[in-house]
């Protein structure tokens, strides 16, 4: 039989969510699509996800005590919470979340029997990268793409955990907001500057996560520095864009390295190496060398490496 497949858009939005793994907790984007799927790490639809939030793997909670990561901003100690959802109220949460996307619920996605034990038999787990996007213009529905990252945001007296999104157009807009808070690209200097942006918590800090509720982190155990956040938005904003980004440039300077061990190309890496933002150096390599390779250049020249 000659196979063909076809690509769908489905439109939907991001609320914020916890996965409890391995006894870790992690903070991620829970993504609600308008035809009920859910992506927790993992697609689901809404019978799956009730299973998921029942077992704990999806949970809109983190027990005092307990280490918080978030992706790319650092982690941190939950001190003492008040949190707005126990896991039947987030489970309709999600479900609400759904109807004010699709208020008719139709074409509401079932994960069949056959397609669960077909995906189970190819070991295939589908987790979609979502794509960030606003509307410029509802006539032929023109819309601009964008990319996202973490931070903490000071906004009306109170401490948020936010979703700062760069668009393709130097447009940035700070969401899970009481209100969605707009930016020019080269405005984030300043907010930076006055620590109105931030990723380090060197005290006890109650920061609210919208929808989630109050939760006070205590100190750092580690965290992204601001400065590194700041580059990582400028090289998501080339990426959009279709520019080199810090990393593509890196690894060029590495291969040109190789090809010409000298002084003149390792010093070339240095300055290309240090452009990426450090939290996300290890992604220079595979998931096994990370940034070792270029580390052993840079800082241990004498050793030598096994080909």
């Amino acid at each position: 039989m000659r196979a063909i497949r076809r690509t769908k858009t489905v439109e939907g939005t991001s609320i914020p969510g916890i996965i409890h793994n391995g006894g870790s907790y992690f903070y991620i984007n829970v993504d609600v699509y308008e035809d009920g799927m859910v992506n927790c790490w993992e697609l689901t639809d809404l019978k799956g996800l009730s299973g998921k939030i029942n077992s704990g793997w999806l949970t809109p909670a983190v027990p005092a005590g307990e280490q918080l990561s978030i992706h790319g901003l650092g982690a941190y100690t939950v001190e003492s919470a008040k949190w707005t959802y126990d896991a039947a109220g987030y489970y309709r949460h999600i479900q609400e979340t759904v109807s004010l996307l699709n208020p008719e619920l139709t074409n509401i996605y079932e994960i069949s029997v056959r397609e669960q034990e077909r995906n189970e038999a190819r070991r295939i787990a589908h987790s979609p990268t979502a794509t960030e996007f606003y509307v410029s213009s509802e006539t032929f529905y023109q819309t601009v793409e964008g990319k996202s990252i973490h931070l903490f945001m000071k906004y009306g007296g109170q401490n948020y955990l936010a979703a700062a999104v760069v668009y393709k157009d130097g447009r940035v807009v700070l969401y899970n907001l009481p209100a969605e808070a707009e930016y020019r690209l080269e405005e984030l200097d300043g907010l930076f500057a006055d620590g109105t942006l931030f990723t380090a918590i060197d005290a006890s800090t109650p920061v609210q996560i919208l929808q989630l509720g109050e939760v006070t982190l205590s100190e750092s155990l580690y965290s992204a520095d601001a400065e590194e956040k700041l580059k990582e938005l400028h090289n998501l904003h080339k990426q959009l864009n279709g520019e080199q980004t810090a990393h593509e440039a890196c690894r060029a300077a590495y291969y040109a390295y190789l090809e010409n061990p000298s002084e003149y190309y390792r010093e070339q890496l240095r300055i290309k190496y240090e452009l990426v933002p450090e939290h996300e150096r290890m992604y220079l390599g595979d998931m096994d060398t990370k940034d070792w390779d270029y580390q052993r250049i840079l800082y241990h020249p004498e050793e030598t490496r096994e080909v």
